[in-house]
C-alpha cells in the first residue's frame, strides 16, 4: 500500500498518543509527500499530576515528525466524559474543513475513556456521507489498549516501518520521557520497540506498525 499526496488525519486524545500508536508511520508518510493533520483533545496537563502541558511539546513533535498542521483543544484529561460527544464532534468538524483520504484513531476498546471518546467522535464526525472515501484505521496505544484484557484490537493493516522505527523511539525520549515507564511496563521504550519487532515479524520484516481498518470504500 503507497500513500502519496494524500490528506491524511491523526486524531489523538492526548499529545503522546500519536506517537505512541503510529509515531513511526506518521514519519514515513511525511517523507512520501503526504499531508499530516495532527488533532488533540485534551489539555495535556496529565490526571495524574507528574507532568507539564504536553500541548506545548506539539509544535517540536511536529516538526520532528513531519506533521505539517496541528490544531490541539482543551477538554478535561482523563474526563472527557463529562463533555458532550456533541461538543467533541463540533470541535473536529470546526477543525477539519476538508475530506481527510486517511484517518487514524483512537480503538474503540481502549480502557482510557478519552480514547474511547476519540474514536467515537471520528465515527460521528466522519459518517459515510456524499460518497466521501476516507479510509479509517484505529491504532493500538500500550497501557490503554492492552489494559483492557478483553479489548478487540484485531490488528490486519501493517505498515512497513523500517527505516523508521528510530523516529518513534527517539520522539518519545525527547519530548515525552516523563510520560514513560521503566521495562517491563507496556509503556516502556523496550517494549514499544519490541511490539514493533513482533508486529514486524508477524509480516517477515524489521519493524511495523499495526493497525486495525475500520472502514474503508472503493
Amino acid at each position: 500500500m503507497l500513500f502519496k499526496n494524500k490528506n491524511i488525519l491523526v486524531l489523538a486524545a492526548h499529545p503522546d498518543d500519536e506517537t505512541l500508536g503510529c509515531g513511526a508511520t506518521i514519519k514515513k508518510l511525511s517523507e512520501l509527500e503526504n499531508n499530516i493533520h495532527l488533532v488533540t483533545f485534551t489539555n495535556g496537563l496529565g490526571a495524574r499530576n507528574i507532568v507539564g502541558n504536553r500541548n506545548n511539546k506539539i509544535p517540536d513533535v511536529a516538526n520532528f515528525l513531519g506533521i505539517g498542521k496541528y490544531n490541539h483543544a482543551n477538554f478535561p484529561d482523563n474526563e472527557m466524559d463529562t463533555v458532550s460527544l456533541l461538543k467533541v464532534v463540533q470541535y473536529i468538524n470546526s477543525t477539519v474543513d476538508y475530506v481527510p483520504d486517511v484517518i487514524f484513531t483512537h480503538h474503540n476498546d481502549c480502557l482510557n475513556i478519552d480514547h474511547h471518546i476519540v474514536y467515537r467522535a471520528t465515527l460521528t464526525a466522519f459518517r459515510p456521507q456524499f460518497g466521501d472515501k476516507t479510509q479509517i484505521y484505529s491504532y493500538y496505544v500500550p497501557s490503554s489498549t492492552d489494559y483492557n484484557p478483553l479489548n478487540n484490537f484485531d490488528g490486519n493493516v501493517y505498515f512497513d516501518v523500517v527505516g523508521y522505527e528510530d523516529y518513534k523511539i527517539q520522539c518519545l525520549k525527547k519530548y515525552y520521557s516523563k510520560e514513560m515507564r521503566e521495562y517491563p511496563h507496556t509503556r516502556s521504550i523496550q517494549n514499544i520497540e519490541n511490539l514493533m519487532k513482533v508486529w514486524g515479524s508477524e509480516i517477515g520484516i524489521k519493524y511495523a506498525e499495526k493497525f486495525q481498518l475500520i472502514r474503508n470504500v472503493f
